[in-house]
């Protein structure tokens, strides 16, 4: 990172902050402690005045502030200049930075471009869901359920349900969602043992669940239940119960299908 930016970001800094924000991520001791909206209003100023954004990050991080800020900064900067080609060299040069669930999904709610180039995309996400990596598999979950997820199949957008009733699992599917066939099928042959690429997984099936709550009890009834690790499959089912959207009736039946 540009060395004048570094400056910048340890006056930002809250010692507090930073000891709290620390305590949730696992093994990260190069915290300083700038808070997340101040960050993403800075990349913003960074992007819109640096026509040559790229150059401000030809040095290397020292910082997990730094390195959020990095992949803040690809994901607008990205998203101005809408280059499929150079959106997913930057998508894949950054990957291996990521090495845990804070940057990784600041990083991938930031990247945009996906959103318009959702297609194009798809081919990384798929090779990152392929992969050994836990986090190059996080990431690939975290972009669908970021970008894909809520896609209706005329391409218009769709959203959470409010409540999910009986009568939302029990009646006739009304399946809409674009990409959901493609996320079971993901969801279904991930095998990957990394925690944080199976909590994704699962946050992202629970995510189905709300916004298409027919379709993803089908899937959880049979092929996600044959085919999901026990331990991802049981977290999403717990991650569906803790949501308020739905009813307590329908997690009760949600707690029935408990793998043992």
């Amino acid at each position: 990172m540009d060395k004048l930016i570094r400056e910048q970001l340890l006056n930002m800094a809250e010692s507090k902050y930073g000891e709290f924000s620390a305590a949730l991520i696992p093994g990260c001791d190069n915290l300083i402690g700038v808070r997340i909206p101040a960050l993403r209003k800075l990349a913003k100023e960074l992007v819109k005045n640096n026509s040559n954004w790229r150059q401000l990050l030809e040095e290397p991080d020292i910082y997990f502030e730094e390195t959020m800020l990095r992949g803040m900064i690809i994901g607008i900067g990205c998203y101005k200049d809408k280059d499929v080609d150079k959106g997913v060299k930057e998508l894949c040069q950054f990957a291996p930075m990521v090495d845990n669930w804070s940057i990784c999904d600041c990083f991938c709610t930031s990247f945009t471009l996906c959103e318009d180039y959702k297609e194009e995309f798809l081919p990384v996400i798929v090779e990152f869901l392929e992969s050994k990596e836990e986090f190059k598999v996080r990431i690939g979950f975290i972009l669908l359920l970021s970008h894909y997820l809520k896609v209706a199949s005329d391409g218009s957008n769709t959203s959470r349900k409010k409540v999910v009733e009986l009568a939302d699992i029990e009646g006739e599917s009304n399946h809409t969602l674009k990409y959901l066939d493609f996320i079971f099928e993901k969801l279904a042959k991930n095998h990957t043992e990394g925690y944080y690429a199976q909590m994704a997984a699962a946050w992202l099936l629970a995510e189905c669940f709300v916004t298409c709550p027919k379709p993803t009890w089908d899937f959880i009834n049979n092929k996600g239940r044959d085919a999901m690790d026990i331990y991802t499959y049981n977290k999403a089912l717990s991650k569906i119960c803790e949501s308020k959207n739905p009813s307590s009736e329908v997690k009760l039946k949600i707690k029935a299908l408990k793998k043992h």
